[in-house]
């Protein structure tokens, strides 16, 4: 049986390491160090120890060996400076990069063309098995990106308007992805903001629901909900509670039921810190998108995982999308390799978040939303200090963050980049207390 997301927090991942000689020159024909992971370190983190270093050719090499292909990495530096530029930087969980061993997973992943070859790629296919394992879905497929997974999933749900999309008025599907549900799928929305100020529960969701047969109003189809939704949870009990109301809610004879839609964008967030078992979080929805590029820290990427009817069908949308892809199998490698390794570590990025925030509280930053995962909603309208104070203080200290005060950690981002982000946030505030005149320019960038 396929591990749960309890089970993968308990397991110490060991980091994939390579030997890199000083010509920057990979052999993909040598077997990787298994060093364990340090739970302290930088170096370790992203795949670095001291005993990745430059190696010369091991003393047994024959002549032969010349002519083993050796794959060329244009600069190890360059990523070793990449990784070190984001564990500060603190705009969103994709802005990660590569470890070692990811890089050495793409090296060894299969090339095949997703598209013209009849199996598929290998390396997609395992990928798109394991998320089958760990969700107890049937089937899944992968999509170049999270508003693909969505938009694919409504759209494959949706057959012929008028109808609807229930959903939280802050919802990404319909803020973030552009307008695509109206151009995608020519659906209506039904924005619900939630009583609780929080999410939503099966009440906002009666309260909100359109039922057939009223002339002036578009039924609802879809109910698609979000977790997490800016770093809170969605219950458990919650998820369960509408989708029973909504699975049995009474449709007209020939309609399909209402179905149940989760942009799972941050779901292992969401699952590891609300601590329930992921597959029964998955049989609530119908269709579930999973971005392993955010929390996870894959190069790029989403799996979509449903019945296999409903995959069957979505595979013709993501074609129709432009997401039919050819040599996807570098980054279904990366993305097994990142969810593998990434996992175990979300526990650790969510207490290092919430400590990161009980300090702020003590500098007197209020916080508009619990901090439950990895993010850290900052009011910073209601203390006073502008976007671009907020900014340049942070860039003063090293680090980077957006000016909406949205603060998100990964598993990168390290502890003296947490205490560098407060520090300046302390120094920021103690000038604003002092009367002193903060920058208040417009500044772009994130959501605004």
């Amino acid at each position: 049986m396929a591990p749960g997301i309890r089970e993968f927090a308990e397991v110490e991942v060991p980091e994939q390491r390579i030997e890199v000689s000083k010509s920057s020159k990979l052999d993909a024909s040598k077997p990787l160090n298994q060093n364990e992971y340090n739970k302290g370190g930088r170096e370790e983190m992203n795949g670095w120890s001291d005993k990745t270093s430059a190696a010369g050719k091991n003393s047994n090499t024959t002549d032969d060996d010349d002519e083993t292909p050796v794959f060329t990495m244009p600069s190890m530096h360059k990523l070793r400076e990449a990784q070190r530029r984001v564990e500060r930087d603190f705009r969103s969980d994709t802005v990660t990069v590569p470890t070692v061993n990811m890089i050495q997973a793409m090296i060894e992943s299969s090339f095949q063309d997703d598209m013209y070859d009849a199996t598929g790629d290998e390396s997609v296919n395992r990928l798109q098995q394991r998320l089958i394992e760990l969700t107890g879905k049937e089937a899944a497929m992968w999509a170049l990106s999270g508003t693909m997974g969505n938009q694919i999933c409504l759209r494959t749900h949706l057959t012929q308007p008028p109808h609807t999309v229930l959903l939280d008025y802050r919802a990404h599907v319909h803020c973030w992805e552009t307008g695509a549900m109206p151009v995608m799928s020519q659906a209506s929305v039904t924005q619900v903001h939630p009583k609780n100020g929080l999410h939503l529960t099966v009440d906002d969701v009666k309260k909100h629901i359109i039922a057939d047969g009223n002339i002036h109003f578009p039924p609802t189809r879809v109910v698609s909900l979000e977790n997490s939704l800016s770093g809170t949870i969605l219950p458990l009990k919650d998820a369960k509670e509408i989708s029973e109301f909504v699975r049995n809610f009474p449709v007209e004879e020939g309609e399909k039921p209402i179905a149940m839609h989760l942009d799972g964008a941050r779901l292992f967030d969401a699952v590891a810190a609300e601590g329930v078992d992921l597959k029964d979080y998955c049989a609530c929805f119908d269709s579930i998108s999973i971005c392993l590029a955010k929390g996870l820290g894959a190069p790029m990427g989403s799996v979509i995982v449903g019945s296999k009817k409903f995959i069957h069908r979505a595979r013709l949308f993501r074609k129709m999308f432009g997401g039919g892809t050819r040599q996807p199998g570098m980054m279904a490698a990366a993305a097994l390799s990142a969810l593998e390794y990434t996992m175990p570590l979300l526990p650790k990025v969510h207490a290092l978040t919430k400590r990161t925030a009980d300090t702020l509280r003590q500098a007197g930053y209020k916080i508009s939303l619990p901090v439950q995962t990895n993010m850290i909603v900052l009011d910073l309208e209601e203390v006073g200090i502008p976007p671009a104070a907020f900014v340049a203080y942070a860039k003063r200290a090293g680090v980077t963050v957006f000016p909406t005060g949205r603060l998100v950690f990964h598993h990168q981002i390290t502890p003296e980049a947490a205490a560098r982000l407060v520090e300046a946030m302390r120094l920021l505030m103690e000038d604003k207390k002092a009367g002193k005149q903060l920058e208040n320019h417009k500044v772009t960038g994130g959501y605004m």
